[in-house]
């Protein structure tokens, strides 16, 4: 057992000496090269260790030949889809008071949500002395009007009596005048009776007759006269309360007013926005508006969410093209459940245009800023970069395209680009482990 040890100690302790030896004789740097390194070379190749690139974890991405449809970019601007904004303005004026207890207080603020239908302010209706004097001429002319009708009502009545007097005595005539009529008119032809009187009976028959229909005519006419209404006299007190509610649901993004203000007639007092779904306004040149149409896929980026991207698609295109700008207004409808997306947000436009091209495609973080142009590291040898300026196309989802600078099958950093980047300006020294992904 000792013996095992023994020789387990100086297996450790050969390996310990050989790893000193290799540290201390492998590549040893110069003593100036930690104080002022050269940074950056001209050709723009940078060194970074094995050590290093396994610290980082960083990790390379083949540039692949794709074939992609040709992109429209733009840059637009989020509005409210239509009848997703609403103003509450009620139609009449007064004071806006604390609403009722069972109607949750005070003015929403701004933020809170409301649903269709709540209630927003309560409304003291006060009239000005010129409004309520309208208020009393216009009762007074109702109350001269309904006068009038009470004497026409009293005058059509008291000729409906007069009528019906009529009607009685023309009818008691008329069944006398029948009876006389046919004793005469026996008589006449028994011989008894002279022409003459039979002549006289038949005429007092006819014009008691007449006078019947007469009378009936004129009570059936007066039946059918139309009755006036009384006009409906409301109080000469023209204050109340009005409640004012939110005609659609969403976020409360303005308040316009305060409890104890007077609102006029048609003036906002808050506003509200639904954003589940939202609209987006961008320009589109006129030399690629031929190659929209209803099924053109919308991509939209935002620089509050980066990593995010909305679809959507196109609602109008529009009618006009701007004289200076040579492009015309295009909308989208872009579905918004999360509420991300926020009204006025700058937006970024990707459309595809319905084209394919060959195009040589890398990860989008592989591409860095350096001095207003665009970079990608490009590997060279295990642990040798050359920073490399390409001309960048159009983005698809998490990729980009190259236009210039690289070719197919080139190997290019992508997540440790960023240090690599930092390597060549402040170049470090390198470690001791090689590892590549």
């Amino acid at each position: 057992m000792k013996k095992r040890i023994a020789i387990i100690a100086v297996a450790v302790v050969v390996a310990v000496a050989g790893l000193l030896g290799f540290l201390f004789t492998r590549r040893p740097a110069p003593e100036t090269s930690a104080a002022a390194p050269a940074a950056g070379k001209a050709t723009g190749t940078v060194t970074f260790l094995m050590e290093q690139q396994w610290l980082i974890g960083m990790k390379l991405a083949k540039a692949e030949s794709r074939s992609v449809a040709r992109q429209i970019a733009a840059t637009g601007r989020v509005i409210p889809a239509a009848n997703h904004h609403a103003v509450v303005a009620p139609p009449v004026g007064g004071i806006i008071l604390p609403l009722l207890p069972r109607l949750h207080g005070q003015l929403p603020r701004i933020g809170q949500r409301v649903a269709a239908g709540q209630a927003i302010a309560t409304l003291q209706q006060t009239a000005t002395s010129a409004e309520q004097a309208q208020v009393r001429a216009a009762i007074a002319q109702a109350e001269s009007q309904n006068a009038q009708v009470a004497l026409d009502a009293a005058r059509l009545e008291a000729e409906r009596r007069t009528t019906d007097g009529e009607i009685e005595s023309t009818h008691a005539r008329l069944e006398l005048a029948r009876r006389e009529a046919e004793r005469t008119s026996k008589l006449f032809e028994q011989g008894i009776l002279a022409r003459q009187q039979f002549d006289v009976a038949e005429a007092e028959l006819k014009s008691a007759q007449a006078e019947f229909n007469a009378a009936v005519a004129r009570r059936k006419a007066l039946d059918a006269a139309e009755k006036i209404q009384p006009v409906k006299i409301g109080s000469d007190n023209i204050n109340g309360a009005y409640v004012a509610r939110a005609p659609i649901g969403g976020v409360v993004t303005a308040v316009h007013k305060n409890i104890g203000e007077r609102v006029a007639p048609g003036e906002a007092i808050v506003e509200i926005v639904n954003l589940e779904t939202v609209w987006v306004k961008a320009p589109i040149f006129e030399r690629d508006l031929a190659l929209l149409g209803g099924k053109t896929r919308a991509v939209f980026t935002t620089h509050a969410f980066p990593g995010m991207e909305f679809s959507g698609s196109i609602v109008n295109i529009g009618a006009v093209v701007d004289e200076t700008s040579r492009a015309a207004t295009v909308v989208f409808e872009v579905p918004n459940k999360a509420r991300a997306l926020r009204v006025g947000m700058q937006a970024n436009v990707r459309l595809d245009a319905g084209e394919s091209v060959e195009a040589v495609m890398v990860p989008k973080e592989a591409v860095l800023e350096h001095e207003g142009k665009k970079i990608v590291y490009v590997l060279l040898s295990g642990e040798e970069f050359e920073r490399r300026e390409v001309v960048i196309g159009d983005e698809y989802s998490a990729k980009v395209a190259v236009l210039a600078g690289l070719k197919v099958g080139e190997r290019v950093v992508t997540q440790g680009a960023y240090q690599l980047k930092l390597q060549e300006l402040r170049p470090a020294d390198a470690g001791a482990h090689s590892h590549e992904t």
